[in-house]
């Protein structure tokens, strides 16, 4: 029987510095956006990409890491990469995410891999916890990634000025769906991912607290 490595134990505040530190590391704040993932993949991190037709249909995802023969690969979906869709960008910054946040724990399970057969034998002994653990640390950092804090954290401001300036007597929830159109169109991310990646800020918290009528504290 496979007995796989422990998993990587992150908690958010970790991931969050993890992805300010890769930020601040390649200077990520000084390039256009939204980012080019497949430059930071392939110039920063020295990982390969391959086209395939039929990724997303087959694994749920439009893009998928696996060991290569010397270095990280990224397969992605070609119907995906050619209309270049914000699913697909979340989904090469979420396994970009995997190779910063686990990339030891991945080295350790590719090395069990040898085989088809292997291949399916680590898959049956992952438990679904670890397995929806992994993945949301990494949808986590995916998250940060496409919109750093230090380019975020102002463009967000400037919007919820122009919000405040309305007058209009609204709940936070009424507002989030609105104020991520922005967002997403400036950081390629779609309207949900933009406004998960807004949930984060605390001054989006701090904002919400108080369109909603509290002292403290944020939306539910």
């Amino acid at each position: 029987m496979v007995r796989l490595p422990p998993r990587p134990v992150l908690t958010w505040q970790q991931i969050a510095a993890s992805a300010r530190a890769f930020a601040e590391k390649h200077d990520l704040a000084s390039r256009p956006y939204p980012l080019d993932v497949e430059e930071i993949a392939e110039c920063d991190l020295g990982m390969e990409f391959r086209l395939a037709a039929g990724v997303l249909d087959e694994f749920g995802s439009p893009a998928q890491i696996a060991p290569g023969e010397d270095r990280p690969v990224i397969t992605v979906d070609a119907d995906q990469y050619r209309q270049l869709t914000s699913f697909y960008r979340y989904s090469v910054a979420h396994e970009i995410g995997h190779y910063v946040l686990h990339r030891d724990w991945l080295t350790k399970v590719w090395q069990l891999v040898t085989s088809v057969e292997s291949w399916k034998a680590v898959i049956m002994a992952r438990s679904e916890d670890d397995y929806q653990w992994i993945e949301a640390q990494a949808e986590e950092f995916a998250s940060y990634l496409l919109a750093p804090e230090a380019v975020f954290e102002p463009f967000l401001g400037r919007q919820l000025d122009l919000v405040g300036k309305l007058n209009a007597v609204v709940e936070s929830e009424d507002v989030l769906p609105y104020l991520a159109n922005p967002v997403g169109e400036q950081f390629g991310m779609s309207n949900s991912a933009a406004q998960a990646r807004i949930r984060k800020s605390t001054q989006w918290r701090e904002f919400a607290a108080k369109l909603n009528g509290k002292d403290g504290g944020g939306d539910a």
